[in-house]
């Protein structure tokens, strides 16, 4: 097959039957984070941007083109930031990937780890859960949810102490879309408003270069350019019940190439969430931002006996 402009075409898009050689399909994958950086206001001059990266495809894919982005601007400082849960002979691997691809782009990586955080590791959590459930099944939550709950305060905290005033994550299309099915099946819609532009005090701006991006296409991207990222999953991932909605997803896509298009545009209309004043507290244990007298990751913490 060849693409529009006469090259011998490399990649396949299934959702508009179009054949496109390497450096058409890296146009298009850099075009749509620039779509993303121009509708959101992803990157600005001064800007101190802290970027999520993990050694996987999305991040790595992300990082190269934020760099591509912020060299173009002008003016933007990126602080990649890995958090080490502590997951033996997955997190380690995968850290290593994210230092040669940050060798690579001149950048410096900052590595913020569980254990000196939240005194254990991942591995270290869940060999406590378990030995909970042991007297009693009920107990514990499933990996993901210690997991999701540590990580996302330890990039928060970790971005705001060196400074910056944006966090990008690695979320793609497919990211998007699990997220909006996972809270119609759970009953919590109001999760599926969109952000509002004001950032609670304490919070640092979340953004989402990667948002018009199906995870597919970061890997492809990643491989063509030849970036270093870890291909394995987490072990703990099979807990998660966002695994199932990803297997339907992928299956859907399969046979109606362009769903996972159409629940991002969905996803993309709900209307703006409306924050209350005085919602935000300061937890009595840690003084992280939270909703309640004590946040959620303090919760966990004294459930596991931290």
């Amino acid at each position: 097959m060849q693409c529009a402009c006469g090259r011998i075409a490399q990649v396949r898009l299934d959702y508009n039957a179009t054949d496109l050689c390497k450096e058409c399909f890296c146009k298009l994958f850099e075009d749509r984070v620039r779509k993303a950086n121009k509708e959101f206001k992803l990157l600005r001059r001064g800007d101190v941007i802290a970027v999520g990266v993990s050694g996987g495809k999305d991040s790595a894919a992300m990082l190269f083109v934020l760099k591509k982005l912020a060299d173009e601007i002008g003016e933007i400082t990126l602080k990649p930031i890995l958090i080490d849960e502590g997951i033996a002979g997955y997190r380690d691997k995968s850290e290593k990937k994210a230092r040669q691809l940050c060798e690579k782009l001149g950048l410096e990586l900052h590595v913020v780890a569980y254990k000196d955080l939240y005194d254990k590791s991942m591995d270290e959590i869940i060999a406590v859960r378990d030995k909970t459930r042991e007297n009693d099944a009920a107990r514990g939550e499933n990996a993901c949810t210690y997991c999701g709950v540590f990580r996302k305060q330890a990039l928060n905290k970790a971005s705001r102490g060196m400074g910056a005033n944006k966090l990008a994550i690695g979320h793609n299309a497919d990211d998007v879309g699990q997220t909006l099915l996972i809270n119609l099946l759970r009953g919590e819609t109001s999760r599926n408003e969109a952000d509002t532009e004001e950032v609670p005090e304490g919070f640092v701006k979340r953004i989402k270069p990667l948002i018009y991006n199906l995870e597919r296409e970061c890997a492809l991207y990643c491989l063509l350019q030849d970036l270093p990222f870890h291909r394995a999953e987490c072990p703990y991932s099979k807990e998660a019940f966002r695994g199932k909605v990803k297997t339907f997803l992928n299956e859907a896509e399969n046979e109606r190439p362009g769903v996972k298009f159409s629940i991002l545009n969905s996803a993309l209309s709900m209307p703006n969430k409306t924050e209350k004043k005085g919602e935000r507290v300061q937890c009595a244990e840690c003084g992280e931002p939270c909703n309640n007298k004590v946040c959620r990751t303090c919760q966990l913490k004294k459930e596991l006996g931290a």
